[in-house]
């Protein structure tokens, strides 16, 4: 299965016990492997019936030829080093540095002007490869930044949250609600039980 950008936390479904292994791509990444508008399989999770030419269907297949879990590992590294298509991405990559050093909060006028698009074109670009608008993609790094302080550094209150780019605690809640469907002390809290189980 190949998802897309969720815009909401999710459980992935398994079905039998076993060893599973998942990869994250980095934004824009994946178009370096499947010729498609990312926005195309936003919230989803698509199989090879989706991307019918690209040999993914054949992936599956090899990988559960071998039984022990490095060898299959292995049959999927070496079917995306054969598949890998680069592409020129110089502006794209220079705006996601600007978002990650802002961590979310830079004004995408701004942002659009530091790279030298308009905020249409940069949009665009953003759907195209990411699958989210520059704006939602920038809320979802600032969420992301906060997690990962609140988990680095769990006696810091949320007050913490005016100092990452948020104008006030509700506001921080709303988005983490809006993303991570629950609160942060229940969020962290699932974190934990997920992690010791």
């Amino acid at each position: 299965m190949i998802g897309g950008a969720q815009l909401r936390a999710c459980d992935i479904k398994i079905m039998e016990a076993g060893e599973y292994f998942g990869i994250r791509f980095y934004p824009g990444a994946l178009r370096h492997f499947f010729d498609l508008d990312v926005s195309e399989i936003t919230s989803q999770f698509v199989d090879e019936k989706f991307l019918p030419r690209c040999g993914f269907g054949e992936l599956h297949n090899n990988i559960y030829q071998y039984q022990h879990f490095g060898e299959r590992v292995d049959v999927c590294e070496t079917w995306l080093l054969k598949n890998y298509k680069p592409q020129s991405s110089l502006q794209f990559d220079q705006a996601l540095g600007l978002i990650y050093q802002s961590l979310g909060n830079m004004r995408i006028s701004q942002l659009a002007d530091s790279i030298g698009w308009s905020t249409r074109h940069l949009n665009r670009i953003f759907q195209r490869k990411t699958g989210l608008n520059t704006k939602t993609f920038s809320q979802v790094i600032r969420v992301q930044n906060v997690c990962r302080q609140l988990y680095l550094t769990p006696e810091k209150s949320l007050k913490m949250a005016l100092e990452m780019g948020f104008f006030d605690q509700p506001h921080l809640i709303k988005d983490f609600k809006k993303y991570l469907l629950s609160n942060p002390g229940d969020f962290f809290d699932r974190f934990r039980s997920d992690l010791y189980n």
